[in-house]
């Protein structure tokens, strides 16, 4: 199948990408590489443009079966509404109206922090974002949800693994060094955090089915029980320091996946810990061979 994948370049792109190509499918990547590099993806199609601009996506859609949406700005805290407005709800709405016009399947990936300050989340919850970020995805849903029924969409919930920037990646690589970590609040507040390769399984459904799913893990995993888990690998005690806590963070977070797993058969198949591990390994840690 001739696919496309906008964001290619990026950390669930390239995962994406790699699994797409595996399975044999032709694939195109659209990115305007602002935060990657051309090099990050290799034996592509790349066409680098603007999600915003109609002839750059015109150009990428052309010949596509199926587009997989995941370019987007990503970061929760940034709070510039222009941007998010422009990028994650025009720039979204702009691809979904180019694959339609040619009839391609839409797979967009969305966000839990649709939901706003709410544990745990379910599809049918009222959704309540606190953030820009998070009512600019929401309205890429709903445009897409009336638009494009047949649509599939995932609201992802904390994705990390090799090459990702979140929280459990920036302290896989900071606490094996012995780098001081600073902590935001108490280190009690939670997340539902999901590795990459198990939220690739989850976008490949989107090839045969249609509808909205959280992908997550169904369970909650605090700041404190991360570094816990590095430290029990690792054996690298951190030092750490704790700052107050960030306007406008949500305290708990936990996808409820029981309309996935039922419906689609789909569960995630890495655990925090294992998924911890695999991220150290993929930043460069190396486990010290044992003295006999």
């Amino acid at each position: 199948m001739k696919i496309l994948v906008t964001g290619g370049s990026g950390f669930l792109g390239r995962h994406l990408v790699a699994r797409l190509q595996h399975e044999g499918h032709e694939v195109t990547v659209m990115d305007n590489f602002s935060g990657s590099k051309k090099e990050d993806i290799k034996d592509v199609k790349v066409i680098k443009g603007d999600i915003r601009d109609k002839a750059d996506a015109t150009r990428a859609v052309k010949e596509c079966e199926a587009v997989f949406h995941l370019a987007a700005m990503t970061n929760v805290r940034d709070e510039d509404e222009t941007a998010d407005y422009e990028v994650n709800f025009l720039g979204a709405k702009n691809i979904f109206e180019r694959a339609g016009e040619k009839g391609a399947k839409i797979i967009f990936t969305s966000s839990a922090a649709v939901y706003g300050d709410v544990a745990p989340c379910t599809e049918e919850a009222a959704c309540k974002p606190i953030s820009q970020y998070g009512r600019s995805k929401l309205k890429a849903e709903n445009y897409l949800r009336k638009e494009l029924p047949e649509s599939f969409i995932i609201r992802a919930f904390n994705i990390y693994g090799p090459g990702g920037k979140s929280v459990i990646n920036n302290f896989c690589r900071t606490i094996p060094q012995y780098k001081p970590v600073t902590i935001f609040g108490n280190g009690m507040q939670t997340r539902d955090y999901v590795h990459v390769q198990d939220v690739v399984s989850a976008l490949m459904l989107g090839l045969e089915n249609s509808g909205i799913y959280n992908v997550g893990t169904g369970r909650e995993t605090s700041l404190l029980e991360i570094i816990d888990n590095i430290h029990e690998i690792t054996r690298a005690k951190p030092e750490y320091k704790f700052a107050l806590a960030k306007a406008g963070e949500i305290k708990r977070s936990k996808a409820d996946i029981s309309k996935i797993k039922s419906k689609l058969g789909w569960s995630p198949k890495i655990d925090i810990k294992s998924g911890i591990l695999m991220t150290l390994e993929g930043e460069g840690w190396k486990k010290e061979p044992s003295v006999k």
